[in-house]
């Protein structure tokens, strides 16, 4: 039985997809190293007298962490009642924000194009998430910071300039929409061709029912 172009791409993406999202979780730590590099430095050039350094660690499940040093010094009782003092140390989990990159690699392997098409869509897809991915992770270390952390932390954000409300608006965008609009928007602009071959039409112009249901049979 010969498979529709439309049918064909749905079984090769449901046969990608699961592949990509595997390698991706299995090499995570090198996944993030760029997102948490860029983030690092966006924070600590940006805040000086709020966040220390940025570094990359691991948690107890061997998933990758970025690790943040802030300049807030924190005072809480230790075990002997004793008063002890440091400095807070707030820990985001990247991969939160980077599962674009397996649903982008996905699709784009299950895109009938020739390779070196296809490695120039994945190179380009990589910069691009990975710029939003470090973005989430610039928003969701402030969020920490000024929301989580506790009141000392809470008046250093404000004395560093940073609005509250802005901060919250830029966690939910890269939180909600960044990891799931990145990925398609990047793939439906890079394959507009194949896209119309699909529909029948024009990208972007209104299609009829008929269009549609040829490209499905």
């Amino acid at each position: 039985m010969k498979l529709s172009p439309l049918k064909r791409f749905l079984l090769q993406a449901l046969a990608w997809l699961p592949a990509c999202f595997f390698l991706w979780w299995w090499v995570s730590g090198l996944t993030v190293k760029l997102p948490v590099w860029l983030a690092g430095q966006v924070l600590s050039t940006l805040w000086p007298d709020l966040v220390a350094s940025v570094s990359q660690g691991f948690d107890n499940a061997g998933m990758p962490t970025m690790d943040i040093l802030t300049k807030v010094a924190v005072s809480q009782p230790g075990p002997d009642g004793v008063l002890a003092t440091g400095y807070l140390e707030p820990t985001i989990h990247p991969l939160i924000y980077g599962y674009s990159l397996p649903l982008f690699f996905g699709l784009c392997l299950a895109t009938p194009q020739e390779e070196e098409r296809r490695w120039g869509q994945m190179i380009l897809g990589c910069l691009a998430i990975w710029l939003a991915q470090a973005f989430g992770l610039v928003a969701d270390s402030l969020k920490v910071l000024a929301l989580n952390s506790g009141p000392e932390t809470a008046a250093a954000v404000l004395a560093a300039g940073l609005n509250v409300n802005a901060i919250a608006l830029c966690y939910q965008f890269g939180y909600l929409i960044l990891p799931t609009v990145v990925p398609a928007a990047l793939w439906l602009a890079l394959n507009r061709p194949f896209i119309e071959a699909l529909t029948g039409r024009k990208f972007g112009e209104p299609g009829s029912s008929k269009a549609g249901r040829s490209a499905a049979s």
